[in-house]
């Protein structure tokens, strides 16, 4: 995972394909290491790792499916941005793979990662859950506050359709990587200050079900077909 990101930060040019988008993970890197507001650099750090990541697979490079290809980028961005900007040891970046790797496994197990399968939910969705729950295990949260982070992580990308333009993983999949990443962390956060005030209302297992339930019900257009929304309004020649 951590090579993933390396490789992408360290690359310039066009991503193969008909789009013909243009590498940026490495000027967003560069960028948060020359801007002195902190949020901002936090925010341009972690998404140029998620942004690595995915140039990377829409490019052909070597990933981590984590849970998928398509969203690759957002648990090694949040890793990695433990491990290199906060410092955390990696025998407990480990542990929290670990951790991520459950929440992961549940969801694959009970409901669907598959963007064909059930949209982009299910595997943007998925990995966010497992970054927030990685991210809430960095935290030192208890287990039901991990759970609390997984659940917001999954429950607010509900009905996340998936119409990669042209049928590449490019537009919006890169893009909606680095914003996973930062939902991520902002889930962790939250369960952090708020589970200690109000218990969560709404069970992992209970937003897994419901994940799977939209999934069914989301029309094959934004399942992976590229014939729906952005995809359908966008166009190619």
């Amino acid at each position: 995972m951590f090579l993933s990101v390396e490789n992408g930060l360290s690359k310039n040019g066009i991503i193969q394909g008909k789009l013909k988008l243009q590498r940026v993970a490495k000027s967003m890197y560069q960028q948060a290491q020359n801007t002195r507001r902190e949020v901002e650099r936090k925010s341009l750090f972690l998404t140029s790792y998620a942004y690595a990541v995915s140039e990377e697979n829409a490019d052909g490079g070597t990933i981590v499916t984590a849970p998928t290809c398509g969203a690759s980028g957002i648990l090694p961005a949040v890793l990695y941005y433990c491990y290199k900007n906060i410092h955390i040891e990696k025998k407990d970046i480990v542990k929290a793979l670990a951790i991520a790797g459950i929440i992961g496994n549940v969801v694959k197990t009970n409901a669907t990662i598959s963007g064909a399968d059930g949209g982009c939910q299910a595997e943007v969705g998925t990995a966010c859950a497992m970054a927030a729950a990685a991210m809430a295990w960095i935290y030192e949260l208890n287990n039901s506050l991990i759970e609390y982070a997984a659940e917001m992580g999954l429950e607010h990308n509900l009905g996340l359709t998936c119409d990669p333009v042209g049928g590449y993983v490019q537009t919006p999949c890169i893009e909606r990587n680095g914003y996973g990443s930062l939902r991520a962390l902002d889930a962790a956060m939250l369960a952090k200050q708020l589970g200690y005030v109000r218990k969560n209302k709404v069970s992992f297992d209970t937003i897994v079900k419901v994940m799977k339930d939209t999934g069914k019900d989301l029309a094959y257009e934004y399942k992976e077909t590229s014939l729906g929304g952005l995809a359908k309004e966008f166009g190619l020649e």
